[in-house]
């Protein structure tokens, strides 16, 4: 059977041989779309339509010993501290060991802040509020407040205070290290329950993110007084982070705007890197409704543009947690239900959404607290993914805003690290790398959990926590040491002779690039009858290198990447060319319309008559011969036209050699009756004769009638201001279309009615009466039109007596 297989494919390859074409044809892999095709490992395909390695990662804590959900993150030297979001455990992870550290009092660790001498931890559910924890693991209460349940996030000024985003009222508290702590500004419950999220800006000002309106508050710690600088098209805003130089970065993290698995829409355009920074904005926000103690929302700009030489701070403070989603709660008027959260219940929780298909942002697992006694909580799934995603807004130093990242995921954590903004989302676990105006996004980790809900900055990189699966890992600094990137199959669609393939590409000293290459005649690569990887060859930048692998349908490229030191190789190009033996031209259709257009009409550009529309009035005397064709080949073609009379076996060719498909023939070179027409295509503009191929099909019959109808047996007859017209109307070969009837005009014409009431027959017979004649002889004239425009005309005389 084998041996039989290898014949045939012998004699398809002389086939090809014999028939070659003479264009070469080629796949290029130039866009984020297209590389996303293909397998990676340890590579990433950036928004540019680069391909390059990964972060090396590090599993810190694998989910085997981490808790369900990873809450928040803090670094301190070289430990790394994560909070629980089944409870109220902090581990600690360190010299490759990790172990429970501390455990509060309270449901889950929402929030982590190191201080440089000490861990503070923000909680939620029971006994909610901050936490110290010395280095041995003992936890000290600093600050609780009976209305507060949840505290999502901290951030602390230069002179040690600290200030406390909170739920369900919607909270920023300032925090002395004493537990001295007095509300500084609350939002209004109809704008927000829960401030998710907060960043330090310049000049004593704080930044604050809510739950239900997606809204970002500026708030003034001097004078107590807060502002709406931004209304985001989703509901929650997760992450704030400021830059400095007086701009903000807001994420947002909506549930129904992200897709059930996070799967992601990569880039179809190959754009080029920009030469600056991004000019695109946002509209303005939006007038949010406001409480009567806080100010009206600014239309000025959100805040005043930096001054003097300020420069942006690297990184944001080591341990600062992004925003945490709001609870969801059983009970009215924004209090939370009391009680706990088991690791059980988050798992019932999860499944419960997993199986809604509910794309929630799972890594704020702490949305659900146990229910009051007696009664049940039952999980929301939200809604089909809408819009086109959640976004990273950056909130100008003017107030304008520029929208730099949207993408269908929820973003549940995000740093600035390296210049870049480090991204954490759900629901596919992946790490995303943004610049910081936009132009390039990255996706730099892919992780084995759904959510990445944690991020930090330490000296060794980037860490990172999980949750469905919890885990801490580290992106570290440098590139991983190698990867690979595997090309999709690619579908040449007949057999095919392999020619060069060709990349652009950069290697650093001391990297490498490699490529090797596989051919089969099945869809599926991994089938045994494809053949076997050829032997790895170097890739330089712009040089064409030869395919040795066998002639095929199929074809898949590997390329092998290792770094050096802190460097990459990176691939922005990929072209595999390829010759398919010669196929004749495929005809699917040959279409005649009849026309009152001539060849002059058409030599200016008039279009085809539509089916069903107007057309201009007159004799139908052209046809519009249009043929829809194809190649495989991708051939120039050349289009020949001619026609017989039905019953004839001669064809007269009436055009040759035509480079449009379209055709105007002019019937009046022929007579009355019925004909077919026959579109012939050739390849031969692109192939040597001895190889050019072509094919013909024959249009379905086309009546030509030239001859006007003739009204037969026209008689009128007076009576009294009356008078009685009969007659028919026959044609010899179309239908009959209409009558009409004047008195004494050539322009005023009265359409009228066979006898049968429709004209649908070569031959119709008609009369009708004419009224308020006037006394004297007048002339009552017939018009009838067939099918083809082509109008007869009659008249009869009739005298009104006196």
């Amino acid at each position: 059977m084998r041996k039989s297989r290898s014949l045939g494919v012998c004699v398809v390859l002389a086939m090809v041989s014999a028939a070659a074409a003479v264009t070469p044809a080629s796949f290029l892999h130039t866009t984020e779309a297209d590389f996303s095709r293909g397998q990676m490992k340890s590579v990433v395909a950036t928004s540019l339509g680069e391909l390059t390695l990964s972060r090396q990662v590090q599993v810190l804590m694998p989910h085997e010993s981490a808790p369900a959900v990873v809450s928040s993150l803090a670094v301190a030297d070289k430990a790394v501290y994560a909070g629980s979001g089944a409870d109220g455990v902090i581990y600690r992870v360190e010299g490759g060991k990790s172990a429970k550290f501390a455990e509060t009092p309270s449901s889950l660790v929402s929030s982590l802040l190191w201080t440089g001498k000490e861990l503070l931890a923000g909680t939620g559910g029971k006994e909610a509020g901050i936490y110290r924890v010395d280095d041995k693991g003992a936890v000290k209460r600093l600050w609780t407040e009976a209305k507060v349940k949840y505290v999502w996030a901290m951030v602390r000024d230069e002179k040690g205070r600290l200030y406390a985003a909170t739920g369900p009222e919607a909270t920023v508290f300032a925090v002395d290290l004493d537990g001295k702590a007095h509300a500084l500004y609350q939002a209004d419950a109809k704008l927000a329950k829960n401030f998710l999220c907060l960043a330090l800006g310049k000049d004593g000002l704080l930044y604050a993110g809510t739950d239900q309106s997606g809204l970002v508050f500026e708030i003034n710690a001097a004078t107590k007084t807060g502002r709406i600088i931004l209304d985001a098209d989703e509901k929650e805003v997760s992450s704030l982070l400021a830059d400095g130089r007086g701009g903000l970065y807001a994420a947002t993290s909506e549930a129904a705007k992200a897709s059930p698995e996070g799967t992601v829409a990569p880039s179809p355009d190959k754009t080029g890197r920009s030469d600056g920074p991004t000019t695109t904005t946002t509209p303005a926000p939006k007038p949010a409704t406001a409480p009567a103690k806080e100010p009206a929302p600014a239309t000025s700009p959100a805040t005043k543009p930096a001054s003097g030489s300020e420069k942006p701070t690297s990184t944001p403070t080591a341990g600062t947690e992004a925003g945490k989603t709001a609870p969801t709660t059983s009970s009215g008027g924004g209090k939370s239900p009391k009680g706990t959260v088991s690791p059980d219940e988050i798992a019932a929780l999860l499944a419960a959404r997993s199986a809604a298909a509910a794309p929630s942002p799972a890594a704020r697992i702490t949305r659900v607290v146990r229910p009051p006694e007696g009664e049940t909580v039952a999980p929301t799934p939200a809604g089909p993914p809408t819009g086109t995603g959640n976004a990273v807004y950056y909130i100008r130093p003017d107030g304008l805003v520029n929208t730099i990242f949207r993408r269908p995921v929820t973003i549940l954590s995000m740093v600035l690290y390296e210049g870049k903004l480090i991204l954490g989302t759900g629901n596919g676990g992946k790490v995303y790398s943004v610049a910081t105006d936009g132009d390039e996004i990255a996706q730099i980790a892919d992780t084995d959990a759904r959510q990445v809900t944690a991020l930090a900055v330490g000296e060794a990189g980037i860490v990172f926590g999980t949750a469905n699966k919890g885990s801490v890992g580290l992106l570290q600094k440098g590139f991983a040491k190698e990867g690979t990137f595997t090309s999709d199959a690619m579908d040449a669609r007949q057999m095919a002779k392999w020619g060069n393939m060709k990349f652009a590409a950069s290697v650093p000293a001391g990297g490498k690039l490699t490529v090797c290459t596989r051919s089969g005649n099945v869809a599926e690569p991994e089938d045994k009858t494809w053949s076997q990887w050829s032997k790895e060859q170097p890739v330089e930048d712009g040089g064409f290198l030869p395919i040795s692998s066998p002639a095929g349908r199929f074809l898949q490229y590997r390329l092998k990447f290792a770094s050096a030191d802190q460097a990459a190789p990176s691939l922005r190009q990929a072209q595999i060319i390829y010759q398919v033996g010669n196929l004749a031209p495929q005809i699917a259709a040959v279409q005649v319309m009849a026309t009152v257009r001539g060849k002059e009409a058409a030599a200016m550009g008039a279009a085809p008559p539509p089916s069903g529309g107007q057309e201009p009035e007159g004799p139908k005397l052209f046809r519009w011969v249009l043929i829809r064709a194809s190649d495989f080949n991708n051939d120039r073609l050349s289009y020949t036209v001619a026609y017989r009379e039905v019953g004839t076996q001669t064809w007269i060719t009436v055009a040759e050699k035509l480079a449009e498909p379209r055709y105007i023939w002019d019937t009046r070179t022929v007579g009355d009756g019925t004909y077919e027409l026959r579109a012939t295509v050739s390849d031969s503009p692109s192939n040597p004769p001895e190889s050019a191929l072509e094919a013909s099909r024959i249009s379905d019959p086309v009546l030509v009638d030239n001859t006007p109808p003739v009204v037969k047996a026209l008689g009128a007859k007076a009576d009294g201001t009356k008078a009685s017209v009969s007659g028919s109307a026959a044609d010899a070969s179309s239908q009959i279309t209409s009558i009409h009837y004047s008195v004494d005009s050539a322009t005023e014409w009265v359409a009228v009615l066979p006898k049968d009431g429709i004209c649908d027959d070569k031959k119709e017979d008609f009369d009708f009466e004419v009224k308020d004649l006037k006394p004297g002889s007048h002339r009552i004239a017939v018009k009838v039109e067939d099918a083809y425009g082509n109008v007869g005309y009659g008249s009869v005389t009739v005298t009104v007596a006196k």
